[in-house]
């Protein structure tokens, strides 16, 4: 069987069964603002560099009265900081951490992990961030987008490197290669909000124009036009680097064919079997067998058995309701955004980041706090990941 018929088939088979609560199918958005998700090709070194001694683990900070911690095995530590609704202490699970975030309220304000003194967040006045696959740098935009410049900071310090600039103001979003030589700038003639709100008018000034590749050693810039869909107008469109950092890749918001992918020239190309069918942030599986998927609108996030076609509805026991995978932090455990769902049926609910394990009981870690109530979380994570 073919990924597509594989999908297809998939898809027919959870659309009566994965129906999130009535409430839930507005906050199960298809946002186009990223969760970008880094592959880490980091050294012992650099690993022990990230890890500081203010990690601390799940159950001793998950309150007694929260009945969902998880008990399954997962390859690595878990750090979390379930009684804050945006973390102080560093956040990680597995393979997976969160380097950076930014809280919108509505004005956007940039978080980064450091690694000096507790090995905390650090709030600064940027337009974007993304981290190094080393964990040490991270390339930054000026506050104002789209920006001329590319700052790299030390996060050790949080200290600014130097400038890369681009000759132009365009730069609307960064992205690290996967082997950290080189950067994806996303260009817009104007850059809308990290967190948009869909609901709002549409500008036709956001639009995507193109993309530049940088080299990160030599500063050297080489821009390619890729106008964004015209259906994107007024909300982000960036773009993101496959895999392998062989190709760059577009979320399409379509059922079928959810990636759009071209080679570093912008000219489309074939995406990679299995990893360019999912709709989810998380894709596919570190070991290749488990595919992330979000079912039709309104559906919950489910995962796939990519050799069997078995599925499993991400619907766990207890308070929360899975919204959207995110990242695996090993090859059993997801990161997701997660709902709670004493309120799932009302306009306004709680939000946190989650650690829920997809072999077993689906049993649930909350890796933040809940935020307050709202239509939508009010900010988003940047997630890195190690092979």
């Amino acid at each position: 069987m073919s990924t597509d018929e594989l999908v297809k088939d998939v898809l027919a088979a959870v659309a009566d069964d994965a129906r999130l609560p009535a409430g839930v199918a507005q906050a199960a958005w298809r946002q186009r603002t990223r969760m970008r998700i880094r592959r880490v090709t980091a050294t012992a070194a650099a690993l022990a560099a990230a890890v500081t001694v203010g990690v601390i683990t799940v159950p001793s900070l998950v309150p007694r009265d929260d009945p969902q911690v998880a008990t399954g095995q997962i390859e690595g530590d878990i750090a979390a900081d379930p009684g804050r609704s945006t973390p102080v202490e560093r956040v990680a699970a597995g393979r997976v951490t969160l380097t950076a975030y930014a809280v919108c309220e509505p004005s956007c304000s940039w978080y980064l992990l450091t690694h000096a003194g507790t090995g905390g967040y650090t709030g600064a006045r940027w337009g974007w961030v993304d981290v190094a696959p080393s964990g040490r740098t991270a390339a930054v935009l000026e506050e104002t987008l789209p920006a001329r410049r590319i700052g790299l900071v030390d996060t050790s310090a949080a200290s600014l490197r130097r400038w890369i600039d681009l000759g132009r103001a365009v730069a609307g979003s960064v992205a690290w290669s996967p082997d950290g030589k080189q950067l994806l700038v996303t260009t817009y003639d104007h850059v809308p909000g990290l967190l948009a709100d869909p609901a709002g008018e549409p500008d036709a000034r956001q639009v995507r124009t193109g993309f530049a590749i940088v080299d990160v050693e030599s500063g050297k810039a080489t821009f390619h036009d890729l106008p964004g869909d015209p259906g994107s107008t007024g909300l982000r469109d960036d773009l993101s680097w496959s895999r392998d950092g062989s190709l760059i890749w577009e979320d399409t918001g379509a059922r079928q064919k959810p990636r759009e992918y071209y080679d570093l020239t912008g000219r489309p190309r074939p995406g990679p079997a299995q990893e360019s069918e999912s709709d989810q942030p998380a894709g596919l599986s570190p070991d290749g067998r488990r595919l992330a998927m979000g079912g039709r609108s309104g559906s919950a996030p489910f995962v796939v058995d990519v050799g069997s076609g078995d599925t499993t509805l991400l619907k766990p026991p207890g308070d929360h309701v899975i919204l959207r995978s995110l990242a695996w932090a090993d090859d059993t455990h997801l990161i997701a955004w997660a709902q709670d769902r004493a309120t799932a049926d009302s306009n306004k609910s709680r939000y946190r980041l989650v650690l829920v394990d997809v072999a077993g009981k689906q049993e649930v870690t909350p890796l933040t706090g809940w935020t307050g109530a709202r239509s939508r979380p009010n900010w988003m994570p940047v997630l890195t990941t190690t092979p």
